[in-house]
């Protein structure tokens, strides 16, 4: 009786899968088509708002059944440019202060980075629920934590990732005429949120 209940032990431990085997993941890494993504920037302040482009020097995604599980993108900042003003000049201008020190200082800190650590499913209730994603941005050397939504389309042997998120410039020491810094600075103030807005394209599978 002994040697029964030893082979029954035993086969019930083989049939068994191995907790590692069950926690791996298959995923997939995705290069980003840069030529087809676009990556939009809206700063507002008291009497209107700009907006433009900054584009990325590269990026990529991992995938499992077409939910992105992690990736990274570096932006260059160099490459920030204004498309809503009309004047070549003023559109230089801008653009010259946005790299400055007063915004990105793109001379010390060239590039941005996003680095994709988690996500969270919608419900399952809720056909209008968008995944979500945790990531870490660091702008100017400064690392936060952020949180965004997106929708992720599928087209031919591509995926296209469609989403924005608000970022607080102030956590990444830019104050420029920031109302929570400065002042008296009536319609001069700059609001400390501004919006990234991106589409994202990966090459095909």
């Amino acid at each position: 009786m002994k040697i029964i209940a030893v082979i029954i032990i035993l086969n019930f431990v083989v049939a068994q899968p191995e907790n590692n085997e069950m926690s791996v993941l298959p995923t997939d890494t995705l290069q980003i088509n840069r030529d087809l993504s676009q990556i939009e920037w809206i700063g507002r302040k008291v009497t209107g708002e700009h907006s433009g482009t900054v584009e990325l020097s590269e990026g990529w995604i991992t995938t499992n059944d077409s939910i992105i599980m992690g990736g990274k993108f570096i932006f260059e900042m160099t490459s920030i440019k204004n498309m809503d003003i009309e004047s070549p000049e003023w559109k230089l201008k801008l653009e010259n202060h946005l790299k400055s020190n007063d915004f990105f200082n793109v001379d010390s800190f060239p590039q941005a980075i996003l680095e994709i650590k988690n996500h969270s499913m919608p419900n399952e209730n809720d056909i209008d629920a968008k995944y979500l994603l945790y990531a870490d941005l660091t702008i100017r050397g400064i690392t936060h934590e952020i949180s965004f939504p997106y929708q992720l389309e599928q087209s031919d042997s591509t995926l296209i990732a469609i989403g924005k998120v608000d970022v607080d410039r102030t956590q990444y020491n830019i104050k420029y005429k920031s109302g929570a810094y400065f002042f008296d600075l009536g319609d001069k103030m700059i609001y400390d949120d501004f919006t990234i807005k991106f589409t994202l394209h990966t090459l095909p599978f």
